[in-house]
């Protein structure tokens, strides 16, 4: 059992960190891109880093930590359900 729970953990590590450096970078992207159409004044690095820091602070960043919640609440529930049908 706890090789299952270390396993699920170092996956769920690894699924959050890809979809984290995913995340970051189309909206690092986004924000390139929309300073290039656009007659944004500033320097490049500026808007990027000062959207990016906002990004930082953003509920879509906060909800990819929901990927460590979602399958806990789902076993429970499915434990819940098994055992008490």
């Amino acid at each position: 059992m706890l090789q299952l729970l270390i396993g699920g953990f170092i996956g769920v590590t690894v699924l959050y960190g890809l979809l984290s450096v995913y995340s970051r970078s189309i909206h690092r992207e986004k924000l390139e891109n929309e300073f290039d159409a656009g007659a944004i004044a500033g320097l490049r690095e500026d808007f990027v880093r000062q959207g990016m820091m906002e990004y930082d602070h953003s509920l879509r960043k906060r909800a990819l930590r929901l990927i460590y919640v979602i399958p806990v609440v789902l076993i429970v529930v499915i434990a819940y359900v098994v055992n008490h049908s």
